[in-house]
């Protein structure tokens, strides 16, 4: 078992190309006459370009908690405690220092916004970074808001802590950090790599309306910078259906809508859909929208940009299972030269990468532990209806039995008996009857996580696995000015 949780598994992304506009306008012959120059100039001086890396960490609201073996949900069985992972992921991510170029945090830095040790933990795992001066962003969660019924018994509003942690004044004086919205909770940074200018905006929970009007200020007067907007709240996932909050969705369920639930002391919120509407549909130099809140992961492609270049939305979470996310944390490669995006995730906790396995195991989990969510969504009111709900959409399959033994990260008994331990983990050590047999859930696999739900020997990568690459235009999300020197 040892062996498989330290083995460094290759990636086997699927192969989606993302194919250009056919349609030619005078600002695209301009564009791209003007990135040949660039091209050119950069030939000249690079032989080969490093791509652009950049780390995500989703969710660290339990670290922050620092919970240790309690026999409570979510199980814990990390007996250093929590808190240890935080520091984990954030001194792995020192000791690669000369290859990450960005550090983004997607939210719920701490798991209850009035407590100041779950602040101060955060703040000193967070330090590190600061200490090595590597560039990075973070976004304030729903959890780091501070309740309405406790802003009076504490003395300050809701978004103070996390003001006073991680605000503007905190990174004041980094070459990198290029400002804050005016009240301060969503920020940017601006970087440079390799001719190509990048900006990072970050907004506070719910995208407040001002938040909005400063960023479209920013992502205005910036057409030459590709953006990568960092949210909280934005996207859900239940596998069977998913969306942006607020968004109307067609499922194999119906048509399903599920509202944001809106921080009540945020001025004029946006939903997800009102988010992507109003700011992020209309700017052609966004190339990503990444967030967390809902234990996924999870690829969307189907968003447009103004010129019609697919904007990549991805939600990614860990909170919800074993020691509040195992220390998983998502890591990016923007490939210039290449043309190439492309992800993994890896655990500093376990030193192996992530598989599609760890998730689908998750979620087998999550059908029992969300029930009650769950049971909202599908509009199902007992459990034993709900039970008998998800033998027949996840268990039942028309493929044949047993197939998932073929897949890589199930097919010897060490792999299987590891996520059978890992299950029995998440569980507390007594998995309820109907949760027993992992590889009973083959509809689960066809409907949610098949890269080919028409073919199920197809384990290569599919949007909701931990690893994916995809060819970019990057040419086509800015216009480029003329080159050094020229």
């Amino acid at each position: 078992m040892d062996s498989f949780l330290s083995s460094e598994r290759n990636s086997q992304f699927g192969a989606h190309r993302v194919e250009k506009n056919n349609t030619y306008t005078t600002r695209t012959v301009m564009r791209d006459l003007a990135l040949g120059l660039v091209i050119t100039h950069l030939a000249a001086s690079h032989v080969a370009a490093d791509p652009f890396i950049m780390v995500a960490l989703p969710d660290t609201q339990i670290y922050s908690q620092n919970r240790f073996p309690d026999g409570q949900l979510p199980a814990v069985t990390d007996p250093r405690g929590t808190g240890a992972i935080f520091f984990d992921q954030t001194q792995w991510i020192v000791e690669g220092a000369t290859n990450i170029d960005y550090v983004a945090h997607l939210g719920d830095i701490v798991q209850r916004g009035e407590n100041l040790t779950e602040w101060a933990l955060a703040k000193d795992a967070m330090q590190a970074l600061l200490d090595a001066d590597i560039p990075h962003g973070t976004v304030m969660g729903n959890h780091d808001d501070i309740p309405p019924s406790l802003v009076a018994a504490h003395g300050v509003d809701y978004r103070d802590n996390y003001l006073t942690n991680f605000g503007p004044e905190v990174f004041e004086g980094r070459s990198w950090y290029a400002g804050s919205s005016p009240e301060g909770a969503a920020n940017w940074q601006q970087l440079e790599h390799d001719g190509y200018k990048l900006g990072f905006l970050n907004f506070s929970i719910d995208h407040p309306e001002l938040e909005l009007e400063w960023a479209e200020e920013i992502l205005t007067s910036n057409p030459d910078t590709i953006f990568i907007i960092g949210t909280h709240r934005y996207l859900y996932d239940f596998k069977l259906v998913g969306g942006r909050y607020g968004e109307d969705v067609n499922s194999i369920l119906g048509n399903i809508n599920i509202p944001q639930g809106a921080i009540s002391s945020v001025d004029q919120p946006n939903s997800g859909e009102e988010f992507f509407d109003k700011l992020v549909s209309q700017h052609s130099n966004i190339l990503m929208v990444h967030a967390g809140h809902f234990h996924s992961e999870w690829l969307r492609l189907d968003g447009r940009t103004p010129d019609d270049q697919p904007i990549i939305q991805i939600l990614t979470d860990y909170q919800s299972t074993r020691n509040g996310g195992d220390g998983w944390l998502r890591k990016y490669y923007l490939d210039f030269e290449a043309g190439t995006f492309s992800y993994d995730t890896f655990s500093p906790l376990f030193d192996r990468k992530r598989t599609t396995i760890d998730h689908f195991v998750e979620t087998i989990y999550l059908t029992w532990a969300e029930r009650d969510n769950v049971k909202e969504v599908l509009g199902i009111e007992s459990d034993e209806v709900y039970f008998e709900a998800l033998n027949l959409l996840l268990k039942d399959t028309p493929a044949p039995d047993g197939f998932l033994l073929d897949h890589p990260d199930l097919n010897d008994p060490l792999k299987q008996a590891y996520y059978l331990q890992y299950l029995n983990d998440l569980f507390l050590g007594d998995i309820p009857d109907g949760y027993e047999n992992i590889l009973e859930w083959e509809n689960l696999w066809l409907s949610a996580f098949a890269a080919n739900p028409a073919d199920p020997y197809d384990f290569s990568d599919g949007p909701r696995s931990p690893s994916y690459s995809l060819n970019i235009d990057y040419s086509a999300y800015f216009t480029p000015g003329l080159p050094p020197g020229c």
